[in-house]
């Protein structure tokens, strides 16, 4: 007959078992490595944040259009930001994957997972966003201090641009164009509207339903910008941007803004990337809506 001793003796056995058993499969499940050897960006914004962090030397494959800094231009390409390619990813064995949150990315961060590569998703649609997710990288490639030193950097500099803009009674209505043809421009909620926020503007549209609405001329004038901003595509001439924008908006000649010349092209790698430059860009920004304001530092 087995005694109460030897069932205790059994038990505790089991529940020694079960528990190495359930420990094994949790450590299992998500093996990370403190310091990856080589690194994918899956975007030219987190590419931008990788090399900020002093991590370039890591980073073995990018996105198309990943043109900054200069040494990331030259490496190894895993698709487009729409479409990146899951099997030039596996073919460069990386020990880390950074995509960013929206579906296309985190599918694929999901689909690398069950290959069992080590891939990581971060926000970034809002300027908080950002320097949340520089710490989360700074974690995941294992230099937190990096990180908090990076977003602490970024948002001193921004402050000390704001310190120089104008108050909230004098800020001017700024039209961020996204396309011409149809008419398209920056709503409510977008980043290109934080910007314009940060150096010294407000958006003239004011609230909107759409994020990024189409506008009728009937529109243009009711809103009356007193300044309009384009992005200059990624890799495009600066100069010949502005030209063709002078161009175009001459039809509207009555607007403050056409009125007074202040049409501006602004590089589109840098004011359009949600990223480690963003002092520059806000410095960029607020050149345009309040001219003599000192460049940002790097």
């Amino acid at each position: 007959m087995i005694n109460k001793w030897t069932i205790l003796v059994l038990a505790l056995a089991g529940w020694l078992a079960a528990g190495g058993l359930l420990f094994e499969a949790s450590g299992s499940q998500a093996p990370e490595l403190a310091e990856p050897g080589r690194i994918i960006s899956c975007t030219p914004n987190l590419t931008e944040v990788l090399f900020a962090l002093g991590l370039g030397e890591k980073v073995v494959a990018v996105s198309q259009f990943s043109s900054y800094p200069p040494a990331a231009a030259g490496l190894a390409k895993i698709g487009s930001f729409w479409e990146p390619d899951f099997e030039a990813i596996i073919a460069q064995e990386p020990d880390l994957v950074l995509t960013l949150s929206f579906p296309q990315q985190k599918e694929l961060a999901e689909r690398l997972r069950r290959a069992e590569i080590n891939a990581r998703s971060v926000t970034i649609w809002k300027v908080d966003d950002l320097f949340d997710a520089i710490e989360e990288i700074g974690e995941y490639a294992g230099v937190n201090e990096r990180g908090r030193a990076l977003a602490k950097r970024i948002k001193d500099d921004v402050a000390k641009i704001q310190s120089q803009v104008k108050s909230d009674n004098d800020k001017a209505r700024v039209l961020w164009v996204v396309q011409r043809e149809p008419l398209r421009v920056a709503g409510t909620d977008v980043f290109e509207t934080e910007l314009v926020n940060l150096a010294g503007g407000r958006n003239a549209m004011g609230a909107t339903i759409h994020k990024y609405p189409l506008v009728s001329a009937e529109q243009l004038y009711a809103v009356r910008p007193e300044v309009i901003i384009e992005a200059a595509m990624a890799g495009g001439d600066i100069d010949e941007h502005q030209r063709g924008a002078h161009e175009y908006w001459r039809k509207y000649e009555s607007l403050p803004a056409v009125r007074d010349g202040r049409i501006y092209s602004l590089d589109g790698d840098l004011v359009s990337r949600l990223g480690p430059r963003l002092a520059e860009a806000v410095a960029a920004v607020a050149d345009c809506i309040c001219p003599g304001v000192e460049e940002a530092p790097r």
